[in-house]
Parts: C-alpha cells; structure tokens; sequence
C-alpha cells in the first residue's frame, strides 16, 4: 500500500510541476490618444510683452514603444531692437514619431525618448524701422521707417527632439523635451531676412541650426490595453 502510495506521488509531481505560474513582471500597456498643452509658452506669454505664444501637444501609441507625435500651435512677436524694429504672426504644425527608450517596470508607463519631426509654418512679416550700416563712426546712423509687410510666407525645417513624460496619476503626464532644428526651406520677403519664424524660432543668417524646448502637461485618453 506504501508502495502504491509513493509511486502515485511521483506519477503526480510532473503534472504539477508543468503548471507555469502567472508572470508577475508582465506589463499591461494602455493604448490611447495623449493631448496637452505647452506651459512654456503662456508662461513666456506672461513675462514678455513682446511675444505671444500657444501650443498643443499630442501623440497617440502604435506599439509598446513607437508613438505618432505633433504639435500645433501660434506665434506672435513685436521685436524692437537696436538697429531693426519688426512684427511676425503665424501658425505652424510639427509631425513625427517618437521611440520610448526606457523599459518600463511593471505598472509603470514613463518614456525617455528620442523623436523627429517635419515642421511647416505660415506667417507674416512688418518690417517697421531698420538702420543702415555705416564703415566708420564719423557719420551719423541712417534709421529708415519702412512700414512695410510680407503676407503669405511659409518655412519648412527638421526637428530631433529628446525629452521626457513621466506619469504623475494614472493618464495624466509631466513632459519636457529639448529641441534641435534645421531649416530645410524659408520664403524671404524682398530686401528683409526673415529674423523669427513661428514653430522655429529665431533665425540667423551665419546658419539654418535653431533651437528650442517644451514643458507641459498632457492627458491620455485611453482606448483598450493589451
């Protein structure tokens, strides 16, 4: 009877042991569509008189770590400087992808990324005062009321971005990113280089490399997991 007993137990113990246990390392992720708002540029906004800012951010998960991604937004400013006064207005669109670098631990859906985007701006120009440059100190600077504006202008540039969005609560994330731009193609209004370019920023004519950064706030609106 002993004997029948152990030998019924050892029947059973591969059976048991064939029985995998649940993976407590797996990660359910939550696909979703993800929108939020620029702080930067309403905090910019509030401190500078001369510029005017909005922008809204989104991206929407394809896989556990490719993501569509893009902003929209506007931009206004009224410059004065020392030798030229100006006025630029216009809106841009930014799209692209971005890819998560971080491993995620279980219940946690935080990204360190690394992103590229195509961006396409549309703007207007005023050209209100510039100077004349002079070779030497002895005369007198030339200072010309222009008034003149440039309708219908666009830009076109590519974008590298690595940033951040952290998961405060559950769907609602922190984002800040850092930004490197090259613009590819630019509109220039006849006599005036374009000195700021909505989406872009300020250009310069020495080089086409820009820069720029993002902090906000966004909130996922999800759709299923898996």
């Amino acid at each position: 009877m002993i004997l029948c007993s152990f030998s019924h137990a050892q029947q059973q113990q591969p059976q048991e042991a064939l029985e995998v246990p649940q993976d407590s390392t797996y990660n359910i992720v939550t696909y979703g569509l993800r929108i939020g708002l620029d702080i930067a540029s309403p905090l910019r906004t509030a401190l500078d008189d001369d510029y005017t800012g909005f922008q809204l951010l989104a991206d929407y998960r394809l896989t556990d770590r490719w993501y569509v991604a893009g902003e929209i937004g506007t931009e206004s400013i009224d410059r004065t400087s020392a030798a030229v006064d100006f006025e630029t207005d216009g809106s841009f669109i930014k799209a692209g992808a971005d890819f998560n670098l971080y491993r995620n631990w279980v219940n946690m859906d935080n990204m360190i990324y690394a992103g590229f985007r195509t961006g396409f701006s549309t703007f207007s120009q005023q050209l209100d005062r510039f100077d004349i440059n002079q070779d030497n100190n002895y005369f007198p600077i030339d200072s010309i009321e222009a008034q003149q504006e440039f309708n219908n202008l666009t830009a076109f540039w590519i974008e590298l971005q690595v940033g951040v969005k952290v998961e405060l609560i559950d769907n609602l994330y922190m984002v800040a990113n850092v930004q490197l731009k090259r613009l590819v193609n630019e509109d220039q209004p006849d006599g005036f280089d374009n000195l700021f370019v909505p989406g872009f920023g300020r250009t310069f004519d020495t080089n086409e490399i820009g820069v720029g950064y993002t902090y906000g706030i966004q909130y996922r609106i999800p759709f299923f997991k898996k």
